[in-house]
């Protein structure tokens, strides 16, 4: 909901700059031609968009942005070392653990299967 109302605010933030352009340009024209209040308005807003332009490609990240990112990008290098790491843990103990099942030929339901399951890894494991 919020990007909806920023979305909305930006767009009617829009239109008062367009409409703060055609009061500026009707209140040149009585004094100027239209076309000297053209051009004063497309230099102005050239000016301006320079300016933030530069300010833009000037702005370097600071000491806090840098550090938050080497941070993002070690947790994420230890993120997949982790994962890495649990994955062979779990197939080398599955592998280490895994023994030969007994196939039945008939498999009860519910808890007779359960109890079935259960004694048999016992007495496996003796």
């Amino acid at each position: 909901m919020r990007a909806a109302y920023g979305a909305g605010a930006a767009a009617f933030g829009i239109g008062v700059f367009v409409l703060l352009h055609v009061v500026a340009y009707h209140a040149m024209v009585p004094q100027l031609s239209p076309l000297v209040a053209s051009i004063i308005l497309l230099a102005f807003d050239l000016v301006v968009a320079a300016v933030l332009g530069y300010l833009a490609l000037s702005n370097k990240p600071d000491t806090i942005e840098d550090e938050a990112k080497m941070i993002r990008q070690q947790a994420v290098v230890e993120m997949r070392r982790s994962v890495t790491a649990m994955a062979l843990v779990g197939e080398v103990a599955g592998a280490v653990i895994r023994r030969p099942r007994e196939v039945t030929v008939v498999k009860p339901r519910g808890t007779v299967r359960l109890a079935g399951e259960l004694a048999a890894r016992l007495l496996a494991r003796r």
